[in-house]
C-alpha cells in the first residue's frame, strides 16, 4: 500500500499503513512510518488502541512544538510550497521479525503547525 496525503484548512490528512502481527496471545497493530504501535487481544483491540494511540502521540506533539522535528526525525518531508503538508516515508520496518497477519491502511489528521 501507498501512503498518501490530502490537504485541509489546518490539518493533512494522511493515509498510513499499519501492520498487524501476531506476538504471543496478542495482536500488535504497529506503523513503521511513526514508529508507533499498541496492542490487544484481537485485531479489532489492536486498531481501537492504535487509533487511541496515535491521537495522544499528534496531540502532545503538537502542543509541546515538537512535532514537525518529530516527524522529519522519522524520515518523513516537509513540503512548505504552494500549501503546507507533510510526506510520510515508504516503510517496511518490522521490529518484531513475525510474520505480519494483516496490513491495513489508517487516515489521520495531521495539524501543520
Amino acid at each position: 500500500m501507498t501512503n498518501y496525503i490530502k490537504t485541509g484548512n489546518d490539518t493533512v490528512d494522511v493515509s498510513l499503513d499499519v501492520l498487524l502481527i501476531k506476538e504471543g496471545d496478542y495482536i500488535v497493530s504497529y506503523c513503521p512510518a511513526l514508529d508507533l504501535s499498541s496492542f490487544g487481544d484481537t485485531e479489532e483491540d489492536a486498531k481501537k488502541g492504535f487509533d487511541e494511540a496515535i491521537a495522544i502521540f499528534l496531540d502532545e506533539l503538537h502542543k509541546r512544538g515538537t512535532l514537525e522535528k518529530v516527524l522529519l526525525n522519522l524520515g518523513w518531508q516537509l513540503k512548505k510550497f504552494p500549501k503546507a503538508s507533510f510526506l510520510p516515508p515508504d516503510a517496511d520496518y518490522n521490529p518484531y521479525n513475525k510474520p505480519v497477519q494483516r496490513r491495513i491502511s489508517e487516515r489521520v489528521a495531521i495539524p501543520v503547525c
